[in-house]
């Protein structure tokens, strides 16, 4: 856990959060939302020992998340709908999920240019 960078402990906690909210989602009789909360969870969790993949998923779930935000509140009542703070929820975890895409971009090009500079290569 102390060699994982912080976009792979931030997707080891959304993944959780995400199987978590898929318990509750399938306990409280909304199928389809807990259906994708659990997948969504547990294929973050899979590759969040890989960077390059987190990279990848993250880019993903942030689409399908904040698609699935404007489908809730498009379609009241209907399957994707979470109710107000479900809904906000869905933007916020497909912002995030972007933003920890793009961390381990950073992370990748930090890492890259640490190894450049290890090797001799630049100053």
């Amino acid at each position: 856990m102390a060699n994982l960078s912080w976009p792979q402990r931030a997707a080891l906690v959304l993944g959780a959060l995400l199987v978590v909210w898929a318990l509750v989602d399938l306990v409280a009789g909304r199928t389809p939302l807990g259906v994708l909360h659990l997948i969504s969870g547990v294929a973050v969790l899979a590759v969040s020992s890989r960077v390059r993949a987190i990279r990848h998923a993250g880019a993903l779930f942030g689409l399908v998340y904040l698609v699935v935000f404007a489908y809730g509140m498009g379609d009241p009542g209907g399957p994707m709908d979470a109710g107000v703070l479900g809904n906000g929820a869905h933007l916020l975890l497909g912002f995030a999920s972007v933003a920890i895409a793009e961390s381990c971009v950073w992370c990748e090009q930090r890492a890259k240019g640490l190894h450049r500079r290890r090797a001799g290569r630049l100053p």
